[in-house]
């Protein structure tokens, strides 16, 4: 189980805060510090730390953006060098594209909005070749966000959500997808909605949501209001699965309610009990050729 104490996790969100260089590097030396936990683990809990640093400072940042493209102008010409839009994110402790989004915007506030995100996508149409190349650079070398990061997220989130189905069907679970409960026109759906319930724990469970990342207080309290909680006044009680762990006071927290129960993986086969149908067994009359459907036992 990768269920982490309080005290461990404070730890981890030390490092991450005081740490100053690239993310990547930051990862790395994460695993080395607490090899007890995944790269997947230790990895999205600095993303999540990185998401919050973001959030609180992202319109600082942003009344400072004259400054910052003056800075990086001078730096640029002076140097020509590759790097100048990266040793700057660092500084600030922010992702470079971060950077780079609040930058062009500046430089190129004449163009609309969809104009600027192509060109942090592909750096190629910046007419600035030197903005360009640092532009590049950043954007293949950064790990907390961009389109490329975005997208790996994604593949991600789906690789378990269809490991999660097979789990279900190998464990002979009757369910629904999302695409079966968006058809028959909910809105808000879990990954899977069971057609017939199972107890885990002792427990009912009607639905499972997975969450392809770790589970820290905030942002499974956004869940649970956003999403879980509307799971469990609609289904009835159902499950969480965090693939990366959780922080273990997130699994008794008042949100939770009793709709909502916290794991870090698929039940486990001795831990839940399918319900089970006698089926009318059906014989045949010899006198008539009727058939008589009788309950066996």
């Amino acid at each position: 189980m990768v269920v982490i104490s309080v005290k461990r996790f404070t730890e981890i969100q030390n490092f991450i805060r005081n740490y100053h260089g690239l993310f990547v590097n930051c990862n790395m030396e994460l695993e080395a510090k607490f090899p007890e936990y995944s790269s997947d683990t230790l990895g999205s809990i600095t993303a999540k730390e990185v998401v919050q640093r973001v959030k609180s400072n992202h319109s600082k940042i942003s009344a400072k953006a004259a400054s910052l493209v003056k800075e990086y102008q001078t730096t640029a010409r002076q140097t020509l060098a590759h790097d100048v839009l990266q040793k700057m994110a660092i500084e600030l402790q922010i992702p470079s594209v971060v950077l780079c989004r609040i930058l062009l915007a500046k430089i190129y506030s004449d163009m609309a909005k969809s104009e600027v995100n192509e060109m942090l996508r592909m750096p190629d149409l910046i007419p600035d070749s030197l903005l360009a190349v640092n532009v590049s650079y950043c954007l293949y070398s950064e790990t907390m966000d961009g389109p490329i990061t975005d997208l790996v997220r994604r593949f991600i989130g789906e690789e378990y959500e269809v490991r999660l189905k097979k789990m279900a069907r190998d464990a002979g679970m009757v369910f629904y997808d999302e695409g079966d409960l968006r058809r028959t026109g909910y809105d808000k759906t879990p990954d899977l909605k069971m057609a017939v319930p199972f107890m885990y724990r002792g427990q009912v469970i009607n639905w499972i949501e997975s969450k392809a990342s770790f589970g820290d207080m905030e942002s499974h309290k956004r869940y649970v209001k956003d999403q879980l909680s509307s799971y469990g006044n609609r289904f009835g009680p159902g499950i969480v699965i965090y693939w990366f762990g959780y922080l273990e006071t997130i699994a008794d927290c008042p949100e939770n309610g009793n709709y909502v129960i916290v794991t870090d993986g698929f039940p486990a086969k001795d831990e839940m009990e399918f319900l089970t149908f006698n089926l009318p067994a059906i014989v045949e009359d010899d006198d008539t050729g009727s058939e008589d459907n009788r309950i066996t036992k």
